[in-house]
């Protein structure tokens, strides 16, 4: 072992001797040794009380009725501010000159900011989701061309989930960069049906056997007057317009509803459905 050492010494002494003696830097290394392990336990507790401190924040906030991408979106913010002020300690712990230090990051954070530009448009553009109530966690959204419910609003993504169990993280500066569609920010939604019927078939009854099937139906709400109407006269039926107003929480249940009622309905009048169909002709010599 001592000639492990002395070989180590030797090595040293003939690399660094005309800059620094090997007393020097025992000196140097036993001086930073309790310095060096202050500061590893700061970073070590420090980055455990970061997530600790946040999340008592966010449970605060949710004890406060604080909306849920608000909570999110700032447990992330305070993440990163609490483990920059845990390395900002630790360095400060060992030793190094915080003031310059700060004054260096700042220097570099302008730098950086206009490489990472992108990444700064993102997190603007979180706080002006938030901020501007755009939409919520576990609104319906579409986006871009994607729709989903809304997981998360995060630091720089946001996460929705897709009707068949897809996961999508967009960008948050492509949110505010389209044009978004809220679907679940009311209430209540209007719901269009369209039906098709024979042309030979009374415009009277029709109109009645919709309107009773909407009567029957648990869906509609009846604040606002249903709309039946004929819409177009097509090559082989007459399509007849239905507006009604239903809850948004359960649209595309009403509208399965809705149309097997209104089948029921044209069956049971004996109004005719009709189908494509092909008439021909043969013409003999």
């Amino acid at each position: 072992m001592n000639e492990f050492i002395n070989l180590v010494r030797e090595t040293l002494v003939n690399l660094f001797g005309k800059i620094v003696s090997w007393d020097a830097i025992c000196e140097w290394f036993l001086d930073l040794l309790p310095k060096l392990g202050g500061s590893l336990l700061v970073l070590a507790i420090g980055w455990w009380l970061a997530g600790f401190i946040a999340k008592i924040i966010s449970k605060a906030m949710e004890r406060g009725n604080v909306d849920l991408g608000i909570r999110t979106f700032l447990y992330s913010c305070l993440k990163v501010v609490f483990k920059v002020i845990t390395i900002i300690t630790a360095l400060a712990t060992l030793g190094m000159n915080v003031t310059t230090l700060v004054a260096a990051i700042g220097t570099a954070g302008v730098t950086v900011g206009l490489a990472l530009k992108d990444s700064l448009s993102n997190f603007a553009s979180g706080v002006l989701i938030l901020f501007n109530n755009t939409f919520k966690v576990g609104d319906f959204i579409e986006v871009n061309g994607q729709t989903g419910t809304v997981k998360r609003i995060e630091l720089m993504f946001t996460t929705l989930a897709t009707v068949d169990n897809k996961r999508l993280v967009i960008p948050n500066s492509v949110i505010t960069g389209n044009m978004i569609t809220n679907y679940t920010a009311k209430s209540t939604r209007r719901l269009d049906l369209s039906v098709g019927v024979a042309y030979n078939s009374d415009i009277a009854a029709v109109k009645n056997a919709v309107m009773s099937a909407l009567k029957e139906s648990e869906h509609v709400h009846w604040d606002n007057q249903p709309v039946i109407g004929i819409a177009s006269f097509d090559d082989s039926a007459i399509t007849f317009d239905i507006k009604v107003w239903v809850d948004t929480s359960t649209y595309n249940d009403s509208r399965y509803a809705i149309n097997e009622r209104i089948f029921d309905a044209l069956n049971k009048a004996g109004i005719e459905i009709p189908f494509n169909q092909l008439d021909v002709h043969m013409i003999q010599n």
